[in-house]
């Protein structure tokens, strides 16, 4: 499986990865711990975030 580009949820959307390497993106989405308040993206991994906040459990 190819893997990611260590970059932004935002940047590797404008990056067509999504549609590239849907797998891979999903894991990254799947049981999120964090949310960016700028572009309302969420993720299990805080630095694929724009600016991240922790979600509360």
């Amino acid at each position: 499986m190819k893997k990611l580009k260590d970059k932004e949820l935002c940047k590797l959307v404008k990056d067509d990865a999504l549609a590239e390497l849907f797998e891979a993106y999903r894991n990254l989405v799947v049981n999120p711990t964090h949310l960016c308040i700028k572009c309302g993206r969420v993720s299990n991994d805080k630095k694929r975030l724009c600016k991240p906040e922790k979600l509360d459990d």
